[in-house]
């Protein structure tokens, strides 16, 4: 039998003939073999195998079909219920993306300078002991610490393995640059509030697959949402996108705040164009508008709320029984009775013998005590409807509408990753979780914030195993003790990493080890990073595919994309799976990949990776692991009492039953042991909106740090406050009339974070990054649609394609994040044309709980440009250059290294 090997062209041209999906059957294993055209072709059968993309963060269920070894086809899986057969066009491009002729093949080590992107192909053994005796080199000269572990969102990742390597090794140092930037500001507010619940948190995240009340949209009895920050219609268009579609086909009334008229504004019934950075301005507002006009659920708010207890105005911490009686409960917290007008403790959950004050001013015992509510309505005070109308750049009337279909409810406050990029993020996300549990949205049907049913499962099931690092190590942290709440996930803080790095103070870091896409695209000020990366002894990049951080790299693994890769997934109440449908090339699981790493460094006298790998040291929780079957048993055993094999031939599987899952007011739920309400995860049992634990977090690292810390320069403020943007266009200033146009990001439908620029289909349809401005600022600027303009910071200047619409607020231009994979291979890696992290700000301020920078809410200037960056594709047929194509054959020997 011949082998036919086909060239360009004629790929092509079966293309136009036999269709899209048959052409795009690509490589399996990496190979086309096709028969020779005279001899009979074989009828083969196809097969279909349920799987979950991780195209983005989402859980869309997939039907992949595999036809000779191939994989032909790929559509929405209808027993998934969050997205009942739906998939979007990220989730489409998972062909184009395994199949990619650009995929990193097999371990590749540096020959060249860097930056020359010059590489030697070696075995999986080689780069392992590479890597491992440079880290026990590093360990023994400058300890562990100097080791920078990192990952990062988008392109399958699994953030657990980051966590646990980092803490088996003893660094304390790993990120991911989401982390301060991306969800962790609203995991950690809402935790401190909501409180600890049967899941570890819950948010109101619809990007990130929470929210669930909203996928029972033919029942729920839901009136009104609000998209804070938050665009379904793009960053979960078959997944949170199509249920927000079918509330609103039902009557549910929708508020948009967003500086863009996104899809979702456009069908919203107020849209709301703030000045990006302004939100807790816009929050507060709405607090004090609820407030004067008693619009809060006043039984839930005094009966489950910490608002009526009493703060003592010096230590701003909530009075104890102990204060006011010898002898009284340090755990029972205080209240001005009305009857008595004297201060008593109120016993958990109730005394009906008491009427406590819900605000008011009052001296217990010579000192000035509030209630919390008391408290809440003086911070908000300033923000009246005219005057915060004036900071955010919106009309008065718009935004009391918009708060009297909030206030309609059931509902909820969807908040979304816009104010988690600027320096307020924390308090924005206090500020939304006190709305919510304000109105009583919280456990009742129609509400977004719930407590349902917890399957066992989450999409990162890999335990940090924090009882390897020592308590020392820890405090060792890059900007652990400043930013407590980083600890909530235990990253450190990027920016003080980097001038750790550029400085060698409090220490050198050495080592990089980088699991994820494009971190020149994502960081902020990523010209900042360059000279960070020149200073570094040693980088490792683990990724799909070449990106610009990897042309800085000194070893390349290559790891798997989704479709060949296995994981639990858990939608509601059910458990999918991802399991590899194919195998490409020597690709890895990263899952895989640190443990190897860890076992090599035990290997070589490591202790600790060493005794990683024993159940005995390690118990009760998974020791590491030698293959990804190992991993997925152990943990479908433990949960589920199967191998995840088994697991996979019973999807769907109903992991607990619907009515047990989805429970409402599961806090009123009798608690067996002690025979009172199960009440919220927070010591007072009750959601403390008054938030006295960011002061114990700043002070000690409690509840979110395994080990006491010293405490921060400062205590967090209990509640959220209004600062100016740093960088503000209302200042009368030389850098406002500089830069008068005020930048904001936000997410495309045909992308998640940096990955997917290298996908033919998506950059056909969005070849290269828009700038979003208003007519009457293109008329001033002398910018017409279509151009091509320079953007400028103080930071750098990079080029964008203009996009005049109206829906955009005056003062603001909107760019996503890009890079050009096409330009790879010059002098600019990729990441310099037209990445708007160029122009972002790495520096302080930073959120002082969490210590989030600036990559939105800062400024700008544009003009004219004489023509698009040298090198950039723009044509359709350019991008014919990354589709599918023969190629010989390989192998992983997957069992060992």
């Amino acid at each position: 039998m011949k082998q036919l090997v086909l060239n360009r062209r004629q790929f092509l041209k079966a293309t136009a003939i036999t269709g899209i999906t048959t052409a795009l059957s690509g490589s399996v294993n990496g190979l086309t073999r096709m028969e020779a055209a005279e001899e009979p072709a074989k009828i083969a059968e196809t097969k279909i195998i349920k799987t979950c993309c991780r195209g983005c963060i989402g859980k869309c269920g997939i039907l992949a079909h595999m036809k000779d070894g191939r994989l032909v086809k790929l559509e929405g899986d209808p027993d998934q219920p969050m997205t009942r057969g739906r998939v979007c066009a990220k989730g489409l491009a998972g062909i184009q993306a395994l199949y990619n002729p650009n995929r990193n093949k097999y371990p590749m080590v540096r020959v060249g300078a860097r930056g020359e992107n010059k590489w030697k192909r070696v075995s999986w053994q080689e780069a392992i002991d590479t890597i491992a005796k440079k880290l026990m080199e590093v360990r023994e000269k400058h300890g562990a610490e100097a080791v920078l572990c990192t990952t990062g969102g988008g392109g399958n990742p699994e953030f657990g393995s980051v966590r646990r390597f980092a803490s088996v090794f003893g660094t304390p140092n790993w990120f991911e640059p989401g982390a301060q930037q991306c969800y962790m500001p609203r995991t950690l507010s809402y935790k401190m509030i909501y409180g600890q619940t049967e899941m570890w948190y819950q948010t109101t995240s619809i990007a990130d697959s929470e929210a669930h009340e909203i996928y029972f949209y033919e029942d729920t009895p839901m009136k009104s949402l609000v998209l804070w920050g938050a665009c379904p219609a793009y960053n979960s268009p078959s997944q949170g996108g199509r249920a927000v579609t079918e509330l609103r086909a039902r009557g549910v009334q929708t508020v948009v705040v967003d500086p863009r008229f996104t899809a979702d504004a456009s069908k919203a019934d107020v849209w709301l164009p703030i000045r990006p950075g302004t939100d807790v301005a816009l929050e507060l507002c709405w607090i004090k508008y609820i407030i004067d006009h008693r619009l809060y659920d006043e039984e839930f708010v005094m009966k489950w709320s910490n608002l009526p207890f009493l703060v003592n105005t010096r230590t701003k911490m909530c009075v104890r029984e102990s204060e006011i009686t010898p002898g009284g409960d340090s755990n029972t917290y205080v209240v001005w009775d009305q009857k008595t007008q004297s201060a008593k403790p109120l016993p958990y959950p109730w005394d009906d013998r008491l009427d406590p004050a819900l605000f008011g001013t009052f001296t217990v015992n010579g000192i000035e005590c509030k209630t919390g509510f008391q408290l809440y309505k003086e911070r908000c005070e300033p923000f009246t409807l005219d005057k915060t109308a004036e900071i955010c750049w919106l009309e008065t009337d718009k935004i009391e509408k918009a708060i009297k279909i909030y206030a309609q409810g059931p509902g909820g406050l969807s908040l979304g990753v816009a104010t988690d990029q600027n320096p307020q993020s924390a308090q924005a996300a206090m500020a939304a979780c006190a709305l919510d549990l304000m109105m009583g949205y919280v456990q009742k049907p129609g509400s977004l914030l719930q407590n349902f049913g917890d399957v066992k499962f989450a999409d990162s099931a890999v335990s940090p195993l924090y009882k390897f690092i020592s308590p020392e190590q820890f405090q060792k942290r890059l900007g652990g003790i400043e930013y407590k709440g980083a600890n909530s996930w235990g990253s450190c803080h990027n920016p003080t990493v980097l001038e750790a790095i550029k400085t060698g103070k409090p220490y050198p870091v050495k080592v990089w080890l980088e699991r994820s896409g494009n971190k020149l695209a994502m960081l902020g000020n990523a010209s900042s990073w360059i000279e960070a990366i020149e200073k570094m002894e040693f980088i490792v990049h683990m990724y799909m595919y070449p990106t610009s951080f990897s042309a800085y790299a000194d070893v390349l693994l290559p790891t798997t994309e989704w479709l060949e890769s296995d994981y639990v997934v858990p939608p509601l109440n059910m458990l999918f799976v991802r399991q590899a449908v194919t195998h490409t090339y020597e690709t890895m699981n990263e899952t895989v990949i640190w443990a190897k790493i860890a076992k090599r460094c035990g290997e070589l006298g490591h202790q600790a990776c060493k005794d990683a790998f024993d159940p005995e040291k390690t118990a009760p929780e998974q020791p590491y692991w030698n293959s990804m079957e190992e991993f997925l048993d152990w943990n479908c055993k433990k949960k589920l009492g199967m191998t995840f094999k088994e697991l996979a031939q019973k999807v769907p599987y109903e992991a607990m039953p619907i009515s047990k899952w989805r429970r409402y007011y599961t806090y009123k739920e009798i608690d067996p042991k002690t025979g009172k309400p199960k009440g919220f995860g927070r010591p007072s049992q009750k959601v403390e909106i008054y938030g006295e634990a960011f002061i114990t977090l700043g002070r000690t690292g409690a509840p979110v740090s395994p080990y006491p810390l010293p405490p921060a320069s400062k205590d967090y403020d209990p509640l959220p406050y209004f600062e100016e943007p740093f960088e503000s266009p209302l200042a009368d200033s030389e850098l406002a009339k500089t830069f008068p146009l005020v930048m904001t990001n936000g997410r495309l439908p045909y992308f998640h974070h940096g990955t997917l620029r290298n996908i033919p289909w998506l950059r056909e349809i969005y070849p290269v990054p828009e700038i979003w401005i208003h007519p009457k600022a293109a008329k001033k600027y002398g910018i017409s649609q279509g151009e091509w303009v320079n953007v400028e910071s103080q930071r750098g200047k990079i080029k964008a394609k203009a996009w005049v619409t109206e829906g955009i607020n005056p003062g603001v231009v909107y760019m996503e994040r890009f890079w050009t994979p096409e330009t790879l291979n010059t002098n600019t890696h990729g990441w310099q044309e037209v990445n708007v992290n160029v122009l972002s700000k790495n520096d302080a301020p930073f959120n002082d709980v969490i210590g989030t920078y600036t990559l939105r809410g800062y400024l700008v200037r544009v003009s004219k440009a004489d023509g698009p960056p040298k090198g950039v594709w723009l044509k359709p047929e350019e991008f014919k250059a990354w589709l599918p194509e023969p190629s010989d054959p390989t192998q992983l020997k997957d069992k060992e290294v």
